[in-house]
């Protein structure tokens, strides 16, 4: 998509409400992020939300989401090329300025603002939280931002700092997982073994992906090889592996188990019954968490009613992910093999 065809959907879209055409526009910003060209994208969508707001609502909202006339994504993405360029020291000063405009306008609790990635993870928080209702949407993704504010923060052995940054970050997508591995990273560097645990025992059940589950009970099996409870630790490394392959996971594996074999212990993959004991033993489910699965079936059956082809692709896009179930890899083709349909027949109408 280029700009001018954006541009022409953007108009036929606009309702002259202004609440609903933000709320597109928001939408349809997030949405660009996976273009080619998403930042022309983007900023075409931004410019003409500035373009139609009252000019006390333009200054508001610039003053909110830019710093020195720069928008707040591109200060983050500029943060995230000087991290990528080990330039912790000035991508840290980017970060603090990122950190103290959202902690001036977007910290409050009427409303709260969160930065749910995707319309999985809006449900998953009225899932969990159904008592919750005065919330709004933030117009960045400040736990990502917030997120890599901590991991530079880690990078300089600022632990202290960290913590309260990563914390923050977990309140803007209480739902993410993604906003919690830092925070488990934080943890093992300083060698705080019972809040590992605990990230850990929080985190498994918001997974919503295989390599996310995995990650999870990499981090186990670490915590387990640190309090010498050897057994576990190669269980869930077994576990990790079996979820989401990893060369790096399985030398830890092999470490495990020779670290076993000096003790006189052997190691063999273990039963399902065995699994579970290990998982029971630290108050954990092996995932996918049923409730999760349960959640995205409803979610698209919802979207089928409503004859949400999109949406319901991506529903059933959530539920592969967390069970790897070749049934919704085949719902998945269906519903793409319709859509080249659909653009095969709009192509052959007659102009």
């Amino acid at each position: 998509m280029n700009v001018p065809e954006l541009m022409t959907q953007i108009r036929l879209e606009m309702t002259g409400d202004l609440k609903k055409d933000m709320e597109y526009l928001t939408t349809l910003a997030e949405d660009l992020r996976k273009e080619p060209n998403a930042d022309e994208l983007t900023k075409a969508v931004m410019d003409h939300a500035f373009s139609i707001m009252p000019e006390d609502v333009r200054k508001d909202m610039e003053d909110r989401t830019m710093i020195g006339g720069k928008r707040l994504d591109l200060i983050y993405r500029d943060a995230l090329a000087l991290v990528d360029a080990k330039k912790m020291s000035e991508a840290k000063e980017l970060l603090a300025a990122l950190s103290d405009k959202i902690a001036q306008y977007f910290e409050g609790d009427d409303p709260k603002y969160f930065s749910f990635r995707n319309p999985f993870e809006y449900h998953m928080y009225r899932h969990f939280y159904p008592e919750d209702t005065n919330f709004d949407r933030a117009p960045f993704d400040f736990s990502a931002y917030l997120s890599l504010y901590g991991y530079v923060l880690i990078e300089e052995r600022d632990i202290p700092a960290a913590r309260k940054v990563l914390l923050r970050a977990q309140k803007f997508d209480p739902v993410s997982a993604d906003a919690r591995f830092e925070m488990a990273e934080l943890c093992k560097l300083a060698n705080n073994m019972p809040d590992l645990l605990k990230v850990n025992q929080e985190t498994l059940p918001l997974c919503t992906s295989a390599d996310r589950m995995a990650r999870v009970l990499a981090n186990m099996g670490y915590y387990c090889y640190v309090t010498q409870d050897f057994y576990s630790a190669a269980v869930f490394y077994f576990e990790s592996v079996r979820f989401s392959p990893s060369k790096a996971v399985e030398y830890e594996l092999q470490d495990v188990v020779r670290r076993m074999n000096t003790f006189g212990q052997k190691f063999a993959p273990p039963t399902k019954g065995q699994t579970l004991d290990v998982y029971e033993k630290y108050s954990m489910k092996q995932p996918p968490n049923s409730e999760l699965v349960n959640l995205a079936v409803v979610m698209i059956q919802q979207a089928h009613n409503y004859n949400r082809t999109d949406l319901e692709a991506f529903f059933i896009r959530c539920a592969y992910d967390l069970t790897n179930d070749p049934q919704f890899r085949e719902a998945m083709e269906r519903i793409a093999a319709q859509k080249r349909a659909e653009m095969q027949n709009q192509q052959e109408e007659p102009k």
